[in-house]
């Protein structure tokens, strides 16, 4: 992959677009799609949150859709939650940025449609999901505030968007000790250490007893934190 850089511009739109019917539109490119959750209504004057959420390996959009679907309303946010071309993201499988110029695509939709308060944009991974959140979040720093993720599996870093002024993402990581696939001690571990020796803020959730599944705490904790942040 060339680079890991999101190059699409933040914008406010022109003029603001309501809500889609029942808070859920779903944006397509011929080969893959993403959904896009709102608030029931959209106020012109305010400016939104926007947390993009990153399945796994086996793309599991739809259940994540509905998993967070009534997180918009309640957390008075917007959350797109794209689905890979592959069976997982394009930085595993060595393909070159289709999912991220998808992703740009989404993003340039939504800025000209959606007031998206642009100190309030978060990434939310899991697993696969989690490992591509870390690296794009931690590779385009003045465009996300924080990443959350469950069972990352490694980190990656594109050192060329980052400035010496950026800020640094907060991070939040959650991590089965019983997980047979990035085994808590081989894989979490050294991830936390790696990323608090180059100056991140991690916190680290330790899910004990937890395997390669989210624990059902996960998804509100990670909201629950990054609304404080």
């Amino acid at each position: 992959m060339d680079s890991l850089a999101i190059r699409v511009p933040h914008r406010l739109p022109d003029q603001v677009l309501g809500a889609p019917p029942q808070g859920v539109a779903k944006i397509g490119n011929g080969t893959t799609h993403a959904f896009l959750l709102t608030p029931p209504t959209i106020d012109p004057a305010r400016r939104y949150p926007l947390i993009t959420v990153l399945h796994g390996a086996g793309r599991q959009d739809e259940l994540l859709c509905k998993g967070y679907r009534d997180e918009a309303a309640e957390r008075d946010s917007l959350f797109v939650i794209p689905r890979s071309t592959d069976f997982t993201w394009d930085l595993l499988t060595g393909a070159n940025r289709p999912d991220l110029d998808f992703l740009e695509q989404v993003y340039a939709g939504i800025y000209a449609r959606l007031p998206v308060d642009p100190d309030r944009q978060a990434l939310i991974g899991y697993s696969d999901g989690a490992s591509y959140a870390l690296a794009l979040g931690l590779s385009n720093p003045r465009r996300y505030r924080a990443v959350m993720g469950w069972a990352a599996g490694f980190v990656a870093i594109d050192p060329r968007g980052i400035g010496p002024e950026d800020r640094k993402p907060r991070i939040l990581l959650e991590h089965g000790t019983h997980d047979v696939v990035f085994p808590f001690e081989q894989v979490c571990t050294p991830n936390v250490e790696l990323l608090r020796g180059l100056g991140y803020e991690v916190e680290l959730r330790v899910d004990e007893g937890g395997v390669h599944w989210p624990s059902r705490a996960f998804q509100t904790a990670a909201l629950d934190w990054f609304a404080g942040v």
